[in-house]
């Protein structure tokens, strides 16, 4: 039976995200994983004016969509495969958000030996190659990034987020995203940065 309650949290979530600056209705994508339904915008919609209607409603096992007026996003493929290969997780969240996506278009990882919200909540936020959006491709070369990784950019497209319901995706998305932010403008100062002692930088690793 579909889940009226995961659509309205599934648009609560987009509105978030769109006041946020992360998505908009050309770019980023949101699902959530339940009782055997996969729920997920649908494609050219801004996300701040989405209602229950226009979620579509996948069935998990054949893909075939019941419900939703639209068709389901593009990158729908990128959020099966995320279920199928973390079936820990249940809600993902795929954006193009600004300094996450910087990162990617210069394939670089997100990492830091001197912050410490950074080194305690991620250790490492890895880039994968790049993949063609909207193909299989895309999360063949990410696939075991997101084994291991709960955030992963996609070379040259963003970022793709898991989480074990959709809030907690948001909420990382959220916090990768503003801590790109204060590492680019930390590299760009024009003066060291002062990483941690070993020890410390290992205290906050095994965490």
């Amino acid at each position: 039976m579909i889940d009226a309650g995961a659509i309205r949290e599934l648009i609560t979530v987009c509105e978030r995200l769109d006041k946020r600056g992360l998505v908009n209705a050309y770019e980023g994508n949101v699902s959530i994983r339940r009782d055997g339904y996969i729920y997920i915008t649908p494609t050219g919609t801004n996300k701040a004016f989405l209602t229950e209607d226009l979620i579509c409603v996948i069935d998990e096992k054949t893909h075939e969509q019941v419900a939703g007026k639209k068709k389901p996003s593009s990158e729908m493929l990128l959020h099966t495969r995320a279920y199928e290969t973390r079936p820990d997780c249940y809600g993902v969240v795929h954006c193009h958000a600004k300094m996450l996506t910087a990162y990617s278009l210069c394939g670089k990882d997100i990492v830091s030996k001197a912050y410490p919200e950074m080194i305690g909540n991620f250790k490492i936020i890895p880039c994968a190659p790049y993949g063609r959006p909207g193909t299989t491709e895309i999360f063949d070369v990410a696939e075991e990034y997101v084994r291991k990784h709960d955030i992963v950019l996609l070379g040259n497209h963003g970022v793709l987020v898991v989480g074990k319901d959709v809030f907690d995706a948001m909420n990382k998305t959220e916090a990768a995203e503003a801590i790109a932010e204060v590492l680019y403008l930390a590299e760009n100062m024009n003066c060291p940065i002062q990483d941690l002692s070993p020890d410390e930088v290992q205290m906050f690793l095994d965490k």
